[in-house]
């Protein structure tokens, strides 16, 4: 017996010694795909040598001989440190995540093939000039040279998520750098999805007043009445007729992309310099996107001769491009922000009942266009999806947002998208920006933009300051009332787009007299503007608050007033519905009065450390649904993702019905009442996540700035290695946005904030500053991972200098790298 556990003991000793081996080995792979802080590379078309000197924080500063090179250099930098994320990025753009990530994202591919942005990007990027193509020629050879680098002894050619997944890469194709853009302009242009809760909700019977309680308008808008669209797909006042209900086992959200679609928000403002303490104009941006692991944007600085001069752009690039998106030249700085343009309609296409390969059209029935595609699925069998089309773009799957709950019997959903066009020069726009030496150059390259539409701020170092918001923007015929807010009859000529808004016809403000601009998603339009862009603006809460910081200051702005507006954590929506919710609860309900008194004297600040707004976010949460669930059954999940205005109109008792009327009781509730039941639901679920006491409660307890990685942040035992994630201060309506997306699991966990912070002095560009929510890198095991994300909670930024004095000394090292026959 003792040799049997003498021999037994041995073998656990060797199994544990193989097994540290291993794990050894496997930490020793993964080591190696962290690139090296210097070293030398061949890279494929270069013309002479270039550097990439990373300072610090990992930040490449490219020296090239021109922005050909620069371009090759930033590829080589960009799949240095992110190629997963542009790999994920442009299987997005393909409809190819299940040969990633399995059966779980097939839907997911079956609405990305169908929309098919890979075909309108391949097809655009012929469309682009020479010297347009050139550059993202140039940038691919980066990319693929990385790829094809001489590598050492234990060097594995990819990250360590291709390692885990056991998967390859093929090399970077150029059209690839346009199918990013595309991909944005999939996240920011979401219309349609506002067009299918109007629809939904004439399904379930709702009028034109009831569906605008529930999707209301801002106060600068004046839209013509919401024709009613019962009578135009043959719903009843008590909705859909019963045999139509059928469920469809389809999703309500895509999943897998790189940021969740139809959630916009970002806020941009400039200054003159007759408003600042030097003189010279001031700009600050904050793009804010779903919280990404690494976050979307990349820092870089490109030094490159162009047109015999010195050039430098520097700021936040997009990986998979060799664009700087949002950033500065010597000369000019430019910020972004959505507008929401309405830049997609769904049409709704009849079918022929004995033939359903054919649709009605205002010149009778015509034949679907059609095509197969194949889905490869890691792990399971190939999907093969037959794709349709019709004369306003592809029909949209079933699957999608569950439409066969909400379309009328042999009708199917058609999405007519500017982006999906095939001669998109949108890149040609941002090459433009990246070569620009005044506000004008920025102006006119905006020309080339088709989609998404962005609000673009723009000042120069010669005063001027400006405000354009360019895109290929659809002109609807004026019979269409509907106007862009829902679906339409795909048969009927009327709901036909007609025609292009001009150039010299999107709203722009050059120099105004304020001497101040700023955008927030919300509707700045010119006075006067006439033009439709939307009507599905974002709450005007921080636009407002914007304009009364930026615009209504009194005392002249300074980088100190840009970093305190950015960091600007009021939330003028819920103190309202504090105001509101507090004067209607019913008394004596057996609430805390102490808690009931915290609230009243709460200031609005949505600070970490304070209990109020997690206490206030949960019954705001939990008043929605008692507000709204009842009403809309299970289409509450269209809209359980939560905004403000339509809480706050039920409560005043405004609404085309009594939406504090719990339809499901037989006597009818006060709002009082509502509020009441609301708040006791919100304490028993506080209590549950934070302990008893609701004065140890915390907001950035549950407020945790989520940067979720694809896939691994799904994956429990790898989770903790490649999440980063911090508590955060804001909201859902501050300046500093931290958005909650009321979801069943952690609903107050923040999904949606600045990816990139940075203000420009114009005075002094080389003083502006900068900040992303993690870290250069992708790897999960560089110390530039997550080195950023405290500083960005901190709301503080680094330095980004284009003086080599500057981010040389004290640097990471430096990558020379040098053509094909270079020594």
């Amino acid at each position: 017996m003792r040799m049997i556990f003498k021999w037994l003991g041995r073998g656990l000793l060797l199994v544990s010694g193989l097994s540290v081996l291993a794990v050894a080995g496997i930490y020793a792979a993964f080591t190696s795909t962290v690139p090296g802080a210097s070293g030398s590379a061949v890279v494929a078309g270069l013309s002479a040598e270039a550097k990439v000197v990373r300072d610090k924080y990992g930040i490449p500063h490219i020296e090239a001989a021109n922005h050909d090179d620069a371009a090759r250099a930033l590829g080589y930098a960009h799949a240095q440190d992110r190629f997963w994320q542009m790999h994920v990025l442009r299987n997005v753009a393909q409809g190819r995540l299940s040969e990633l990530f399995g059966g779980a994202t097939i839907n997911t591919d079956i609405f990305l093939r169908t929309v098919d942005l890979a075909g309108s990007a391949k097809a655009s990027f012929e469309a682009l000039s020479p010297q347009a193509k050139s550059l993202l020629v140039a940038y691919a050879d980066g990319v693929n040279s990385w790829l094809a680098r001489s590598r050492g002894m234990m060097e594995t050619q990819l990250p360590p998520e291709f390692l885990i997944l056991g998967k390859a890469a093929e090399p970077w194709e150029p059209w690839q750098s346009v199918a990013m853009i595309k991909v944005m302009a999939l996240t920011l242009d979401s219309n349609m999805d506002s067009e299918i809760k109007r629809l939904a909700m004439a399904a379930r019977g709702f009028g034109p007043r009831e569906i605008d309680d529930l999707l209301p308008y801002t106060d600068r808008d004046n839209p013509p009445a919401l024709p009613d669209l019962r009578p135009l797909y043959g719903f009843g006042a008590a909705g859909k007729p019963a045999a139509w209900l059928e469920g469809n086992g389809g999703i309500e959200y895509a999943q897998g992309l790189a940021w969740p679609i139809g959630v916009t928000a970002s806020n941009n403002w400039a200054v003159s310099g007759a408003r600042t303490t030097s003189g010279k104009p001031l700009l600050a941006n904050d793009p804010h996107l779903g919280l990404t692991t690494p976050t979307i944007f990349y820092l870089a600085h490109l030094s490159f001769v162009h047109d015999g001069e010195k050039r430098n752009v520097i700021g936040a690039s997009l990986p998979g491009t060799p664009l700087i998106m949002a950033g500065r030249t010597d000369h000019v700085a430019w910020g972004l922000t959505t507008t929401n343009l309405d830049g997609q309609d769904l049409f709704v296409e009849q079918l022929k009942s004995d033939d359903a390969n054919q649709y009605l059209t205002p010149d009778g029935w015509k034949a679907l266009e059609t095509d197969e595609v194949v889905i490869e699925v890691s792990g399971g069998e190939p999907v093969v999806l037959k794709r349709r089309k019709t004369r306003h773009g592809p029909v949209l799957p079933d699957t999608y947002r569950s439409l066969p709950e909400i379309l009328p019997l042999n009708h199917v959903a058609a999405l007519s998208w500017v982006s999906l066009a095939n001669d998109d020069t949108t890149v040609e726009a941002a090459i433009g920006f990246n070569l620009a030496k005044s506000m004008q150059d920025v102006m006119n390259a905006t020309e080339r933009m088709v989609a998404p539409m962005q609000s673009i701020v723009i000042a120069d170092d010669a005063g001027n300051i400006g405000l354009i918001a360019p895109a290929r923007v659809p002109v609807r015929d004026p019979a269409n009332l509907v106007a862009g807010r829902a679906p339409v009859p795909g048969w009927l000529a009327e709901y036909d787009w007609k025609s292009w808004l001009a150039f010299e016809g999107l709203p722009r403000i050059e120099n105004p007299a304020s001497g101040a601009l700023a955008t927030a998603n919300g509707n700045w339009m010119p006075p006067g503007y006439a033009s439709h862009i939307t009507y599905d603006w974002d709450e005007q809460y921080r636009q407002r608050r914007a304009e009364a910081l930026v615009i209504g200051r009194n005392e002249k702005h300074s980088p100190d007033s840009m970093r305190a507006i950015q960091g600007d954590n009021f939330s003028p929506a819920l103190a309202e519905f504090a105001r509101e919710a507090m004067a209607l609860l019913d008394a004596g309900s057996g609430q805390d009065e102490a808690l009931l008194a915290k609230l009243r004297q709460w200031d609005g600040i949505m600070a970490i450390q304070r209990p109020e707004p997690l206490v206030l976010n949960a019954w705001w949460r939990h008043t929605q649904i008692a507000l709204f669930g009842d009403d809309l059954g299970k289409d509450y999940r269209r809209f359980a993702k939560g905004n403000l205005q339509p809480v706050l109109s039920a409560l005043s008792g405004a609404g085309a019905r009594d939406w504090c009327d719990d339809m499901s009781t037989a006597q009818s509730e006060t709002c009082g009442v509502v509020l009441a039941r609301s708040f006791k639901a919100a304490m028993e679920e506080l209590r549950a996540m934070q302990g008893n006491d609701w004065k140890a409660w915390r907001w950035g307890q549950a407020h945790i700035a989520f940067g979720e990685h694809r896939p691994f942040s799904s994956v429990a035992p790898l989770s903790k290695l490649f999440t980063v994630s911090r508590p955060s201060a804001g909201g859902s309506y501050t300046l500093l946005r931290g958005r909650t997306d009321f979801g069943e699991d952690q609903p107050y966990r923040n999904v949606h904030a600045s990816a990139y912070r940075a203000w420009y002095d114009l005075s002094a560009p080389d003083q502006s500053q900068f900040i992303t929510s993690t870290g250069q890198s992708g790897h999960f095991l560089s110390p530039h991972y997550d080195d950023l994300a405290d500083i960005w909670t901190r709301l503080e930024y680094i330095p980004m200098s284009t003086k080599p004095q500057d981010y040389g000394p004290g640097g990471d090292g430096t990558w020379t790298l040098l053509p094909v026959g270079g020594n």
